[in-house]
């Protein structure tokens, strides 16, 4: 059984199909948006998987264990948790900043992560073990000027999930962070709307692969991460970013 937070937007939407299409049942976490989550509920159910959908502020502290209670409640426990909500306020320098901007990126992006893995230890130990995947993101590899909030929210993400895989190894659980590049969903769809024709060439000809990815690709590895074949793999950030070690999607 999986919780996926940020389950609505495009690499959320693909993360659930991705996990239904692996027999796993999928609780469809959104913020705010009800009717999206149910309509992707209904999707994963229609298609021959199994999903509940549910939504609540992750910025309350207590929503944590609320999920973690709606998804024991709904199939019986919880073995897979992908924590994939997030939001950015790109181009704005720390001098810009301002205080309740910061707060509204650190709450969804580091602060509800660490409520998410938290809820999630014991859950996953009544299970005999399990897995988390940590979205994090490409940016730590270049912290651009102009990132201050995302980017060290993502770092932060990078951080715990190293600490948080020594803390819970023993007891079968592993905890991993995936760092998507430029991603043609969500988010990066949107970055990449921002840039003209001319921006986003000079943009493609840095990335090796010269493209961007798009958000199958990043489910790909998520559904990796979470199966028997990653059960030797903890404390790592996998960067899958079409070579691209310099340039973020702000």
């Amino acid at each position: 059984m999986a919780i996926v937070t940020g389950a609505t937007g495009g690499i959320g939407q693909a993360i659930c199909h991705e996990l239904t299409q692996a027999g796993a049942s999928v609780l469809v976490h959104g913020n705010r948006q009800q009717a999206a989550a149910d309509r992707l509920a209904n999707e994963l159910t229609v298609s021959g998987g199994s999903a509940h959908a549910f939504c609540s502020d992750l910025t309350d502290p207590a929503a944590a264990i609320q999920v973690m209670n709606i998804a024991t409640e709904t199939f019986g426990g919880v073995d897979l948790v992908v924590n994939n909500a997030g939001v950015t306020l790109g181009g704005l320098g720390v001098e810009q900043l301002d205080v309740k901007d910061w707060l509204q990126v650190t709450d969804i992006n580091l602060h509800s992560v660490f409520d998410m893995c938290q809820a999630a230890i014991p859950r996953l130990r009544a299970r005999g073990g399990g897995a988390i995947v940590n979205i994090a993101s490409n940016i730590v590899n270049s912290l651009p000027g102009g990132s201050a909030a995302y980017a060290t929210t993502k770092a932060g993400v990078v951080a715990l999930t190293k600490v948080l895989s020594k803390e819970v190894a023993h007891e079968g659980i592993r905890v991993n962070a995936l760092s998507p590049g430029l991603i043609a969903a969500g988010m990066g769809q949107g970055a990449i709307d921002r840039r003209t024709q001319e921006q986003m060439t000079r943009f493609l000809e840095s990335i090796p692969s010269r493209r961007p990815g798009d958000a199958q690709e990043i489910a790909a590895v998520v559904r990796f991460l979470c199966s028997p074949g990653a059960s030797y793999l903890t404390g790592q950030n996998l960067t899958v970013n079409g070579g691209d070690r310099t340039e973020s999607y702000q």
